[in-house]
């Protein structure tokens, strides 16, 4: 028998087994030939391609397609190209058509398609339409009498058996019960027959169906005869090139030329280099013979579209891309290599990655839809269920409330990923620190065991960040699209499924840090007329720039602001642009070894290549693998790889479930090292450099184009903190919190002024080494507040409470909000914000007894400005303010934080200063004096990052601060085990341990430590 349908997990909530699985176990149980049928999706058909193809199988391309509306569904499997192209098309408009009828549109979309149903009232219609029919006998033959069977015979309509299976094996039943319990939210006995498949839908061996329908043997026949029709194994598209739609009467090819030499002689002066001619022109002869010159012109569109933008990754080594603005980073200057990104031998399709002001991003993205109607869509992220997400979908399904599921689930660490739960998910919990006061008792085991099994299935399609792909035929007849919650267009296929089709895609991407250069330039020009045109400006050149970048000054600087790279930056000590483009891509999780020998070669100079062969390979790094490229010139050079062979390499090592091709490959680098007489010891060391580009990685052309903004935002910090820092905190979601920036602003000499209705913006606004708090950093002040009291100050400033409480009328918890803040102290006459509070309560008061008995200055008193102008009293008075108590000034401090999550006139560990002082604690400015030695250390926590060792223990870097600086410390796994659980952000502690210094950066290594709250 011929496995006809079949479904893997992307039959989303309903199937269990993997598609690599479910190849496997077909081909385990001697089938040859099979069909993946998911549910109203083509989501798993690249990967079904290449599992059948590892294990020999056919494989035959088809959906199951429902109908919203009625119990009606039919299987389509594709016969030609023309039936696959209808398949795209049916899926799509039964994802976006509300009025769908399968019925009625299937006819229409039948070309080219094998349709199995088990709806007997279907098969007369389809039948009249032409429609290529078979009935669907899953799993059991039927009685001669049932109506399937007597309409099929009616209009001689072969019956063919099918397995139908949802899982694999029948013990799989459970995990697919879990699935539609958590689909239906509800709990496992409460699901009906309608809800979940019989346990019997599992695929069986071809031998169980021939028992099975030893009755009705034809049905068997059938599925071969029907398998036969079938010849279409997979779309070949080639390279599918987005179409520049607008017609300007020159060729692709022409216009490219003449737009790059216009770009080129704004870059570099009207009187081109022979050096930039050249370049320029081999460019342009390998785009042409790749047809990529739409490509560029459409991408070029796009970003003329922005006030900034970052284009990146490799396609940043083009110096078209850079003379068409697509780029910022000139190729010649920095020596990028622009086959990394395209050449002749490449025969996938690279793509070029934009980066747009995050506010900027969704307005582009809706131009690009609406520009290419039709034609274009957003790439699909395949969210899948991770250890977490698991274990909290399957408590609810056990009906254990959200507090217990939280105390689990919070604490299982964010790293966790599909490979960590292999192994039993409730041992390896029960062996974590963070865990060590918890017990599991019944339901927990059975819990863990099923968010184990139900881990890596497919749960939901999102959105991609900002893949998007536009095609010169419809979108459709390429791919399923349905739309997303947020209303765009969406792929079905995830971004490594989309360029297997073929399908160049563009990445269109939100970046914070092109939010904060913009408002950071936007408010100098304010103020001062400067940066008319900052693009121009080479901030990498600037000295007291390059000063900052090397002692690690860059906090709030993109890219070279995390702990890691500000360690590395006082390590290393250099802060010019080559170096930074070494230091953002050699940063990578798998490189710790190779940056402490760097970190030696670079001081030093002494260093000798890895092997003789790669004397001039890795001279800029000094011998050591830095960027992906390298991966592939070591191939090259070591094992006599092609050029395609080393960028296959390259593209593997960063990519999951690689443990069998990275395997062939070793087999052949090693192989062809030999060859060329390279030792056995030297080429695992080089083979083990190439592994530490396992995970992430960065190209050069990535890297610079990074550098390029760090050093836009290190020049910006250098020279106007206060407008830098403004734009930092107002933008929001960087690095660290608000609270550590504002710290930030202070160790650079910045006051901070507090907030003032009558001064403060909604953003922060920053001017002379003046910051002023905005609005928006004010809890439970909402945007519609804010934007009242701005538009009601543009008429008039607020005269005094009474007039604000009129104008804005803000909710009583806004009130308190702003009064703790110190928003109101202006208008303030007591310096007491109790009275503040005291005022409105009064206002609140007598508004009430006003209101039942309405004033005629109420009605006349006031003029369309929402103030009164002839003097009238409003008709809510203020009574005179009782002389209050004087405030106490910590507990107003303390008010103040917790509305703010900081203070402006201090850092509020001074509020502790007797106790540390007490403790004889050391400040962090004069750590470096202490190098070497034990210390104490009191300090504000303010970021972490939890990693394993090599033996996979936990341990933290986490990040203190005091008023004076910031201190990097390390929690080894002993002491992180024993402290883990008392580490919460935004609380000062008392640290002990011993001061580490690595080539003068100082490292605080913990063993011990205490909330100063608990010290005496």
């Amino acid at each position: 028998m011929i496995a006809l349908n079949t479904r893997s997990h992307y039959s989303f909530m309903w199937g269990t087994g993997s598609v690599k699985d479910l190849c496997c176990h077909a081909k385990t149980l001697g089938y040859q030939k099979i069909a993946l049928t998911d549910t109203d999706n083509l989501c798993g058909m690249w990967k079904f391609i290449n599992a059948c193809r590892h294990q020999g199988l056919t494989p035959v391309i088809g959906a199951e397609i429902t109908d919203p509306h009625t119990p009606h569904r039919a299987v389509c499997l594709v016969k030609s190209s023309k039936g696959y192209s209808h398949l795209t098309r049916l899926i799509t408009q039964r994802h976006r058509d509300k009025d769908f009828s399968l019925k009625t549109t299937l006819p229409n979309l039948s070309k080219g398609l094998v349709v199995l149903t088990k709806n007997h009232d279907l098969l007369p219609f389809w039948h009249q339409n032409n429609v290529d029919l078979a009935v669907n006998l899953t799993r059991n033959p039927l009685s001669q009498q049932h109506p399937l069977c007597v309409t099929a015979k009616k209009f001689g309509i072969p019956m063919v058996a099918t397995p139908g299976s949802f899982f694999l094996d029948k013990k799989d039943a459970k995990i697919h019960l879990m699935l539609r319990a958590i689909d239906n939210n509800t709990c496992l006995n409460r699901l009906t027959h309608k809800d979940a498949a019989p346990d019997t839908a599992f695929l069986a061996p071809a031998k169980v169906y021939q028992e099975k329908f030893a009755v009705f043997p034809d049905a068997i026949k059938n599925s071969f005869a029907l398998a036969k029709k079938i010849e279409f194994s997979g779309p070949d598209f080639g390279i599918v090139m987005p179409p520049l739609k607008k017609g300007t009467g020159l060729g692709a090819d022409k216009l490219l030329y003449e737009k790059t030499l216009q770009g080129a002689k704004i870059r570099y002066g009207s009187s081109l280099s022979g050096r930039v001619i050249k370049r320029i022109e081999h460019e342009l002869n390998i785009i042409r013979q790749m047809n990529f010159c739409e490509y560029f012109l459409v991408v070029e569109r796009i970003v003329k579209r922005a006030s900034r933008i970052c284009g990146r990754g490799s396609g940043a080594a083009s110096i078209v891309a850079y003379c068409l603005g697509i780029t910022n980073v000139c190729p010649i200057k920095y020596n990028l290599y622009f086959e990394r990104f395209l050449n002749l031998q490449r025969i996938d399709p690279p793509d070029i990655d934009i980066d747009f002001a995050w506010d900027e991003r969704d307005d582009i993205l809706n131009w690009v839809l609406n520009e290419f109607k039709g034609h274009s869509a957003m790439v699909s992220s395949h969210i899948l269920f991770q250890p977490r997400m698991a274990v909290r979908e399957v408590a609810r399904v056990f009906g254990l409330p959200d507090a217990e599921i939280g105390k689990v689930s919070k604490r299982l660490p964010w790293f966790w990923k599909l490979n960590e739960a292999k192994d039993d998910l409730l041992n390896r919990i029960k062996h974590r620190p963070e865990f060590k006061f918890m017990d599991f008792p019944q339901p927990w085991p059975e819990i863990m065991g099923y968010a184990q099994a139900i881990t890596g299935t497919p749960r939901y399609l999102s959105v991609h960040p900002g893949g998007i792909v536009i095609t010169p035929n419809p979108i459709d007849t390429y791919v399923p699209v349905v739309t997303a919650p947020k209303g765009v267009p969406l792929i079905q296929w995830e971004k490594d499924g989309t360029e297997e089709a073929g399908l160049v895609k563009i990445d269109l991407l939100g970046n914070r840090s092109l939010g904060v250069i913009r408002d950071s330039i936007n408010s100098i020009k304010e103020s001062s007329g400067k940066f008319e045109d900052f693009k121009r400006l080479d901030p990498e050149d600037d000295y007291e720039t390059q000063q900052n970048v090397a002692q690690g000054n860059t906090m709030g600087c993109f890219y070279i602001e995390s702990p890691a790279m500000r360690l590395l930056q006082k390590k290393s000590k250099v802060g010019d642009f080559e170096h930074v483009v070494i230091h953002s891509s050699i940063i990578r999780p798998a490189a710790n070894e190779f940056i402490q020998e760097y970190i030696k070669r670079l001081h030093t100079g002494i260093w000798e290549p890895i092997h003789p062969l790669l004397e001039d390979v890795l001279n800029e790094t000094f011998g050591i693998m830095v960027f992906q490229e390298d991966v592939s010139k070591v191939a090259i050079k070591i094992a006599g790889f092609t050029h395609a062979q080393a960028d296959g390499l390259r593209k593997i090592i960063s990519k999951k479930d690689k443990e069998l091709e990275i395997a062939d490959y070793y087999d052949q680098f090693k192989k062809g090292a030999l060859v060329k007489k390279v030792s056995l010891n030297d080429i695992q060391s080089i083979w083990k450099m190439i592994t530490s580009f396992s995970g992430y990685s960065f190209c050069k052309p990535h890297s610079a184009s990074y550098a390029r903004v760090s050093f836009q935002a290190a020049y910006l910090k250098t020279h106007y903190p206060a407008e830098f820092m403004a734009a930092v905190i107002s933008n929001q979601g960087g690095f660290y919190s608000t609270f550590a920036y504002v710290s930030e602003a202070r160790r650079l000499t910045v006051k901070i002024l507090p907030p003032d209705i009558n001064k403060s913006n909604i953003s922060w606004k920053g001017h002379n080494r003046n910051l002023r708090v905005g609005l928006l950093s004010i809890k439970d002040l909402c945007l519609k507040t804010m934007q009242t009291i701005i538009k009601e100050r543009k008429k008039t400033v607020f005269s005094n409470l009474e007039d604000f409480f009129v104008r804005v009328n803000p909710r009583e918890d806004e009130v308190r909000a702003l009064v703790h803040s110190g928003g109101l102290d202006s208008l303030d006459d007591q310096g007491n914000r109790a009275a503040l509070l005291w005022a409105f309560a009064s206002w609140q008061k007598q508004g009430k007894k006003v209101d039942q008995q309405p004033s005629l200055f109420d009605l006349n008193g006031f003029n369309h400005t929402g103030f009164n102008p002839i003097g009238f009293k409003h008709g809510r008075p203020i009574t005179n303010i009782p002389k209050l108590p004087a405030e106490n000034p910590v507990e107003k401090l303390r008010r103040e934080f917790l509305v703010l999550g900081f203070l402006c006139a201090c850092h509020p560990i001074i509020l502790f200063k007797d106790i540390i002082l007490q403790h004889g604690a050391i400040k962090a400015k004069q750590l470096p004096m202490f190098a070497n030695k034990k210390i104490k250390f009191a300090g504000w926590l303010i970021t972490g990052k939890v990693v394993k060792t090599k033996h996979g223990d936990p341990m933290k870097f986490l990040t203190f601060e005091d008023e004076t600086g910031i201190v990097e410390t390390v929690f080894f796994p002993k002491p992180y085990a024993v402290f883990c659980h008392s580490l919460d952000y935004g609380r000062p502690y008392m640290l002990y341990g011993k001061l580490d210094s690595n080539w003068d950066a100082i490292t605080l290594i913990v063993e011990k430590t205490l909330p100063i709250s608990l010290l005496k």
